[in-house]
């Protein structure tokens, strides 16, 4: 299908010319490089250029809704100080902003109390005042000898009460749980809050002046996942006093274009093709209509090399069955329309494409499920027009949406077992796959023909053949 013919090349060159030789084959990048021996020890030392701290510092850079013009060169630039900057920056804005949650909740739960202080322990005799919100309904089940009870304010719902008293009142004595508003009052809280959203404004300039950065900092980065790659392979290679060998696997179309690079570096290139104790990696090539069921494939599991790539059929059906799921007309239009305005965030890359071309599948696909079932918003149309004409499916018929759901269910199974049968190089092996697709048809066939005796019959020769 779409899995590309991989072939594995081995390369031997002169020990002195390994640097320039590992150069080129990284500039070439067409390599899959299979480590010829164990070197964990040097590969932990190996800085991977590509930590967690820096991609996060870059994305916190990328993501800054009002960036400033980036630079693209300049002398004073400070990689380390840079990422350690925009990751300060991240954890106090983050910080603050916690903060400013935490502020807001408080001074809404003491704003219902208004404006006080509380005196010192010693001026009460080491009483407490501890706060209740009782609902109106609920003031009878208040406990009189909890302590000193005084009633603050009522509305038309609630009561709110203090409790002067050394302890904390039990449970049973208050039909609520105390009220927990700490010990600042609220003028303080303000002031508080206040303060944290200036810090926020601050840390939030302070991002934006970081941002003209970004380029410089992913143009770094990029180098020093490269400078990272071509270590580990120096590291992976076999070598002696005088020659090296580096072996990995590249596309079978691209063979001649490694035999212009051996012979341009004058190294001894064996070809080979992959043997039945191999096991190459998994290149899938789709067209770009279809690229986009690679990534859904690829999020489950890839395929094998010497298997069969499902990416064409796991594309179609992923459409048609996000169609069935949504199925109303109405809303697959309202997404088409958000998609057309969004449609910008998808960027100009393969990827933002791929994944823009399946959203508008996905929208094309619900609004066909729509309109052949009849459902707008939820409204179903009635009458001779021709939204009702062009409704010939019906949701509520159970017994046809299940004939539908097992059709394309059997469909399934038959097609994935008709693509084994062909990539299977023997008749003797190819039987087990023909034989489940009898049974998945005769089951299907018997069915919907309300099950036939004949066409059960089909069926049970159909498992004899698979059990084979």
């Amino acid at each position: 299908m779409s899995i590309v013919p991989l072939k594995k090349v081995s390369l031997i060159g002169i020990a002195g010319d390994k640097a320039e030789v590992l150069d080129a084959v990284q500039a070439f990048g067409g390599f899959h490089l299979v480590p010829l021996r164990a070197a964990q020890k040097e590969l932990e030392a190996v800085p991977s250029g590509t930590g967690r701290e820096a991609s996060a510092a870059l994305r916190w850079l990328v993501d800054c809704p009002m960036p400033r013009r980036p630079l693209s060169r300049a002398a004073d630039f400070d990689m380390d100080a840079v990422i350690e900057e925009a990751n300060r920056n991240r954890w106090a804005l983050r910080a603050a902003e916690d903060e400013k949650a935490a502020l807001s909740r408080r001074i809404r739960d003491v704003a219902r109390w208004g404006e006080f202080t509380f005196p010192s322990l010693d001026d009460l005799d080491g009483h407490r005042f501890w706060f209740y919100e009782v609902p109106n309904g609920k003031m009878r089940q208040v406990d009189e000898g909890a302590g000193i009870i005084e009633v603050v304010h009522r509305t038309s719902t609630t009561t709110f009460l203090v409790v002067l008293a050394r302890n904390e009142p039990p449970a049973s004595a208050l039909p609520v749980p105390r009220v927990h508003i700490g010990s600042h009052a609220l003028s303080i809280l303000e002031r508080q809050l206040e303060a944290v959203e200036v810090r926020l404004d601050d840390l939030w300039l302070e991002r934006r002046d970081i941002t003209k950065w970004r380029f410089l900092l992913a143009r770094n980065l990029a180098r020093a996942r490269d400078a990272a790659a071509r270590q580990r392979a120096a590291l992976e290679t076999i070598d002696t006093d005088h020659v090296f060998v580096l072996s990995g696997w590249v596309r079978a179309d691209q063979t001649e274009a490694v035999e212009a690079l051996a012979t341009e570096r004058g190294l001894a290139a064996l070809i080979e093709e992959p043997t039945d104790d191999d096991t190459p990696p998994t290149l899938l090539q789709n067209p770009p209509a279809l690229s986009a069921g690679e990534d859904l494939v690829q999020f489950y599991q890839t395929p094998g090399y010497g298997g069969w790539d499902p990416s064409p059929i796991v594309y179609v059906s992923f459409i048609v069955f996000f169609g069935m799921i949504m199925t109303d007309a109405g809303y697959g239009l309202l997404l088409l329309a958000a998609l057309f305005v969004l449609r910008g965030r998808f960027g100009t890359g393969a990827l933002g494409q791929r994944m823009f071309r399946l959203a508008v599948w996905l929208c094309l696909s619900t609004i066909g499920f729509g309109v052949i079932t009849g459902s707008y918003f939820g409204w179903v149309p009635e009458g001779g027009g021709v939204a009702a004409r062009l409704a010939f499916l019906d949701l509520a018929d159970v017994e046809a949406m299940m004939r539908l759901t097992l059709s394309i269910g059997v469909a399934h199974v038959v097609i994935a077992n008709l693509v084994s049968a062909w990539n299977l190089r023997r008749w003797r092996e190819r039987i087990a796959p023909l034989g489940w697709c009898v049974v998945a048809l005769g089951g299907l066939a018997a069915y919907l023909a309300g099950g036939a005796g004949a066409v059960a019959n089909v069926g049970v020769a159909g498992v004899a053949l698979g059990l084979t």
